[in-house]
C-alpha cells in the first residue's frame, strides 16, 4: 500500500532509480553557540551535536566514510550513496578547510550526491560560491536547522538567528540552484500544536527541497534536560504528536520529500516524553491514522 507521504526512499527511486543511502561524518568542528571546549550550544541539542550513533568510535572523518560506505552496501546493497556531514555545523569552518575536508572525502567514494547540515547564520558569500562550485559535478542538498519560525522561542532556545535569517537562507540557497531541507523541531517549551502547524505553514510556502520533522526530547546532557531536572516541564507526548504530524503532513506539498518524521534518541539520554514507540512502529500507526481519514501529504496545501 502506498504511503500517503512522500518518502525520501521512493522519491529517490521514482528520481534516481534507486534508493540513496547516506554516509555520515562528523567534522568536528563545532557550531556558534559553542565554546573552544565544545560547552554550551542550544539549549535542546546534546553535548555530541547529533552526531549520528551508527559511527560508533570511528575516528577521524575517513575512517567514517570507510565504515559507513561499507555498512550501507553490507547492510542494504546501497548502489547511490550521499556523503552527509551531519554533526554540529558543517560549515562552521573556512572556506579552505572545508574545501579540504570535502574533497578529500568526495575522493574516497562514488559518491551521488552531498548534504551538509548547517544553520541560517553560517552561510556566507565564500561558502556559497564554494557549494555552488561542487553543485556544477553532484547535486548539493543543505540540511538547515530552522526549528521553528517564532523568534520567541528561538530567543528561549538560544538559537542566535531569527526567523527572517531562516527564510532569507532558504530563498538564497534555492536562487543559487541548491537543495535546502528544513528541520522543524516540533514541540518546543511554550509552542503548542498551533504554533508548529503555523510554522509548517510558513516553511511550506517558501522553496524547500526536503523536510525533516523531530519531535523535542528532553535529552539528559542538553541545557533543557538540565533544567527539566530542576523543574520538570510538560513535553508533547508521541500519540499527540502523531496526531499533529498528520495534519501538519497535509501542508506540506506533495512533491517534497519528507526525510524525517520522528526523533529517534538514545533511551538512556531522554529524560521526556516517558515512552516512546519504535520507529517502525510510529511510521505504521501514523499511516493508519491518515489512511483512516483519507489525509494524505498535500491535501490541504496552499496552490496544490
Amino acid at each position: 500500500m502506498d504511503l500517503p507521504w512522500l518518502s525520501q526512499k521512493a522519491w529517490a527511486v521514482e528520481r534516481y532509480g534507486h534508493p540513496v543511502f547516506r554516509v555520515p561524518v562528523d567534522p568536528g568542528w563545532g557550531c556558534p553557540n559553542r565554546d573552544a571546549l565544545g560547552r554550551g550550544g542550544c539549549a535542546f541539542c546534546a553535548e555530541d551535536g547529533g552526531r549520528a550513533r551508527q559511527l560508533g568510535d570511528a575516528e577521524g572523518p575517513e575512517e567514517q566514510v570507510r565504515r559507513g560506505a561499507a555498512f550501507a552496501r553490507e547492510r542494504y546493497g546501497a548502489r547511490l550513496l550521499q556523503l552527509y556531514l551531519q554533526a554540529y555545523t558543517a560549515t562552521y569552518t573556512d572556506t579552505e578547510s572545508l574545501r579540504a575536508l570535502v574533497e578529500g572525502l568526495l575522493g574516497m567514494e562514488r559518491f551521488q550526491s552531498l548534504s551538509l547540515g548547517t544553520r541560517p547564520d553560517c552561510l556566507s558569500a565564500a561558502t556559497l560560491a564554494l557549494l555552488r562550485e561542487w553543485n556544477e559535478a553532484r547535486e548539493v542538498w543543505v540540511e538547515l536547522g530552522v526549528q521553528t519560525s517564532h523568534d520567541d522561542t528561538l530567543t528561549r532556545i538560544g538559537r542566535g538567528h531569527s526567523w527572517a535569517r531562516s527564510e532569507e537562507a532558504i530563498l538564497r540557497l534555492d536562487a543559487e540552484g541548491l537543495r535546502p531541507c528544513v528541520h522543524l523541531l516540533c514541540g518546543l517549551p511554550g509552542e503548542g500544536p498551533d504554533e508548529m502547524l503555523e510554522t509548517v505553514k510558513r516553511v511550506a510556502a517558501l522553496p524547500i527541497h526536503g523536510i525533516k520533522f523531530h519531535n523535542f526530547h528532553v535529552l539528559r546532557d542538553a541545557p533543557l534536560g538540565r533544567e527539566w531536572l530542576k523543574a520538570p516541564f510538560e513535553v508533547l507526548g508521541e500519540r499527540a504528536y502523531l496526531a499533529w504530524l498528520a495534519e501538519a503532513l497535509r501542508w506540506v506539498p506533495a512533491g517534497i520529500p519528507v526525510f524525517r518524521l520522528v526523533t529517534d534518541s538514545p533511551p538512556e539520554q531522554r529524560l521526556a516524553p516517558p515512552q516512546v514507540l519504535k520507529k517502525g512502529r510510529f511510521l505504521h500507526e501514523l499511516q493508519g491514522f491518515m489512511d483512516l481519514r483519507g489525509w494524505r501529504q498535500g491535501d490541504r496545501a496552499i496552490g496544490k
